[in-house]
């Protein structure tokens, strides 16, 4: 599906910066533009919540979001949060709430924002990529009556971060040497926008990846974002260790896995491992080469994947 196909009178991506719990936050919304088809969308009872990985940038996940919009016939918002003190944007507001934030604080963080921001009556479907993974499910085991309608789990990062081959590597750099990359930042964080420009194009050179990946990547020249991130990731290597078994098997039925068959964060291990733990949930292995960061170049491939998983339930509830 090609995202250039939604009339601009369906539905665009409107980003705001709201206050949860205090700290400056940034919303991202795909909602219909004309008065028809803003109509179907408020009678729909379902919501889309995207719910990043790390780094936590929501406008990585742009294409996704309008993509998973258009098939489901513009009928069900979606939107998506960042992560507190992940964007450039929110400081602005306030330059003294900028963390850093723990994984803990994230989770209350979202929490927090489904309580006070999502409007009554909607009932919400999650979608979390990476460890957004692990943050709803902790989310849903703290708030059981929160009107979760189903969980969708991309390349879940919720066990052994450490010792995945990923982090077997990169553990130690991000748990010990946080503010050597943040120093390297600050220094970065001089270069004029045309050379930060520059540089990100010659790091995804040779990759088709859409134009709100350079934008959402801008913010990685920011020392406090960098240093939230890192903080963030740290927290995550010493915290994620065992799967949470009693959160999993407390909402299984609402809970969609799915893995990557070459994934350096969820290695396939532990998919064998969660499947044979949870032999009746709905845990899935991908066929289709998808990368773990799929907002990078398979944003469009994702989001039709996942709403043929969620698409005959959610019609149900918007029809």
């Amino acid at each position: 599906m090609n995202v250039e196909s939604l009339a601009p009178e369906e539905g665009t991506c409107k980003t705001q910066c709201v206050r949860v719990n205090g700290v400056p936050t940034h919303l991202m919304k795909v909602e219909p533009n004309s008065a028809e088809t803003k109509e179907v969308a408020d009678e729909s009872d379902v919501l889309f919540l995207v719910i990043p990985g790390n780094p936590g940038i929501v406008d990585f996940y742009e294409v996704f979001m309008l993509t998973l919009f258009k098939a489901s016939g513009c009928k069900v918002p979606v939107w998506g949060i960042s992560h507190a003190g992940h964007t450039s944007l929110t400081q602005k507001l306030d330059d003294n709430a900028q963390g850093p934030y723990s994984l803990v604080d994230q989770i209350d963080h979202k929490a927090a924002f489904i309580r006070d921001f999502v409007p009554p009556g909607k009932r919400l479907v999650l979608i979390g990529h990476s460890i957004g993974c692990h943050i709803i499910l902790q989310v849903m085991k703290s708030n059981p009556s929160l009107p979760i309608l189903k969980a969708v789990l991309l390349f879940p990062t919720i066990e052994r971060m450490w010792d995945s081959p990923n982090g077997t590597f990169l553990a130690p750099l991000l748990c010990y040497f946080r503010w050597l990359a943040v120093f390297g930042v600050f220094l970065s964080s001089y270069l004029s926008d045309w050379v930060k420009w520059r540089a990100i194009n010659w790091f995804f050179r040779g990759r088709k990846v859409p134009p709100c990946t350079f934008h959402a990547a801008l913010n990685l020249f920011n020392p406090s974002c960098t240093n939230n991130i890192i903080f963030m990731a740290a927290h995550e290597m010493r915290e994620v260790v065992e799967p949470d078994l009693d959160a999993i098997a407390q909402h299984l039925p609402k809970l969609l896995f799915y893995y990557g068959a070459k994934d350096g964060w969820c290695p396939v291990d532990y998919y064998y491992d969660i499947k044979k733990l949870f032999p009746e949930g709905d845990i899935r292995l991908c066929k289709r080469g998808i990368a773990h960061a799929f907002c990078l170049e398979s944003s469009e491939l994702m989001a039709d994947l996942t709403w043929n998983w969620l698409g005959q339930d959610i019609q149900i509830q918007v029809n």
